[in-house]
């Protein structure tokens, strides 16, 4: 129980700055401006990306705090989703727990591609229950620019997970949940307002 509650005290200070923000106003502005750091440094790190997300029928950004201490593991987070076919954003949750023996606490970035509308619909609708599913590994060839550094976790979508040491070769999915945040999807704030705080 003791190391469950040193886990929830040092993710009141690993959350996104999204979890800390004073005003829902805030919040989005601040997912926001996550999405397109993200996106950026993506398209940096894998060109291909870019051309993959304007092709897929949607994409989800999200970040994320975690921290291991000894047998517990649990990570919180803020993410959106946006349709290419209605332009529509959808903002969303994660948690994440596991068992295993690990000290430390990490950042990351996760980018979801949508190549299939029903996968996408589904995730904006009831969300993602990755709990039951094994982490999955992308094998990274080394010749020229073919390392993949992204895995399909689910049929039609792809996952890229971003870290402080760059682009992963492997999505560390299980155990995650995803879910909408109604608060934020409630709450009203023009595309003017968005894209001032971005830039």
């Amino acid at each position: 129980m003791k190391y469950v509650m040193m886990i929830a005290a040092v993710l009141a200070y690993l959350l996104p700055t999204a979890a800390r923000a004073d005003s829902t106003a805030e919040q989005i502005s601040t997912i926001h401006k996550m999405e397109a750091d993200t996106l950026a440094r993506l398209y940096k790190e894998k060109p291909d990306a870019e051309r993959e997300i304007r092709d897929a029928a949607g994409y989800a950004v999200f970040s994320s705090g975690e921290l291991a201490v000894v047998w517990v593991s649990a990570g919180y987070g803020h993410g959106i989703a946006h349709s290419n076919q209605d332009t529509k954003d959808t903002y969303m949750k994660m948690a994440k727990a596991g068992v295993g023996l690990g000290l430390g606490a990490k950042d990351f970035n996760t980018v979801f591609i949508f190549h299939e509308p029903g996968a996408f619909h589904s995730f904006i609708t009831t969300g993602l229950d990755l709990s039951g599913t094994a982490d999955v590994a992308a094998k990274a060839d080394t010749n020229g620019g073919a390392a993949s550094g992204g895995a399909d976790i689910l049929a039609g979508v792809r996952v890229y997970q971003l870290t402080d040491s760059g682009l992963l070769a492997q999505a560390m999915v299980q155990g995650t949940k995803y879910w909408l945040d109604d608060t934020l999807n409630n709450a009203k704030m023009s595309a003017a307002q968005i894209n001032a705080t971005v830039r």
